[in-house]
């Protein structure tokens, strides 16, 4: 059967305050992707943003007023952010779990640079890169703690990023992991040959609504060793899609790029959608593989 995954958050219903409320939250999450039939899940991302998770973790970071503040040089942190939680998923769960960390590129961007920081904006190599040895970091304990598969994520590619900057950048995060994988949602058509540089084994992209299907071409999939993580379920709404209609979608993808060359997991995150709507749509995925073979 062809792998299913999920790209990262999952809504838990509890409002998070106490580490015990992170535990349970953790809990809710792995034991709803594995009821579903998942084959590598994740720890459900429940602490907080997966801007804010990180970034409270760095040093020359603030939060102020909402917003994540560089104030100074970004440095690699004392401990991890997210080991804890991925160890934790990991020894409650039957299934793989896959580590998360998001990419330099999105963090840098999704940042208020201050003037007094020693960068020029949001945008300055100077800022990604640090920021990407710090979460090469990450990656480095993640992997020491037992995350073949890690995720990196980077959705700002596809609205206009600097691509030379953060797939160098993406580079050096990814080095440590196992089996690399990239998560970039939105119409990745004007850069997929782009996307292919990166030094990573999965390019995770949506499928469901999109028509990035226009840009797959097999045969360059294959001569860059990439399998394509396959976004089937809208993850923009709670409305649950049938077990049909997901079939047919992954058999539009086996058609243009081959089933050896496909995972199947959701287009984005589920955060925002009800738990029900998320637990179902994810259970429809993994009976959609099934039908396919």
């Amino acid at each position: 059967m062809m792998t299913t995954t999920v790209v990262g958050s999952y809504p838990s219903g509890i409002t998070i305050s106490t580490e015990e409320d992170v535990k349970k939250a953790i809990e809710i999450a792995v034991a709803d992707q594995e009821r579903a039939g998942v084959a590598i899940i994740s720890d459900g991302q429940v602490r907080t943003d997966m801007v804010g998770i990180f970034a409270l973790n760095m040093p020359g970071y603030r939060k102020e007023k909402g917003r994540y503040r560089v104030v100074g040089r970004i440095e690699v942190p004392d401990r991890p952010a997210t080991v804890g939680d991925f160890q934790y998923a990991r020894k409650i769960a039957k299934a793989k779990v896959k580590g998360i960390v998001t990419g330099p590129t999105t963090m840098a961007r999704s940042s208020v640079v201050d003037a007094g920081s020693p960068y020029r904006s949001n945008a300055d190599p100077e800022l990604v890169f640090d920021i990407a040895y710090a979460q090469a970091a990450e990656v480095r304990a993640l992997a020491a703690a037992g995350a073949d598969v890690i995720q990196i994520d980077e959705p700002y590619f596809s609205i206009g990023a600097d691509l030379e900057a953060g797939i160098q950048a993406v580079n050096i995060v990814a080095k440590a992991a196992g089996t690399p994988a990239m998560h970039v949602c939105g119409d990745i058509r004007p850069i997929f040959k782009k996307l292919l540089e990166a030094n990573v084994r999965v390019l995770d992209h949506e499928f469901s609504k999109s028509k990035n299907i226009e840009a797959m071409d097999r045969e360059l999939i294959e001569a860059h060793g990439k399998t394509i993580g396959f976004g089937v379920i809208d993850t923009t709404s709670d409305v649950v899609e049938s077990v049909e209609a997901i079939e047919q979608t992954i058999r539009q993808g086996i058609d243009r790029i081959g089933k050896k060359n496909m995972w199947i997991d959701p287009d984005c995150g589920m955060r925002m959608r009800r738990k029900d709507a998320a637990f179902q749509k994810l259970a429809n995925m993994v009976e959609a593989v099934k039908r396919v073979g």
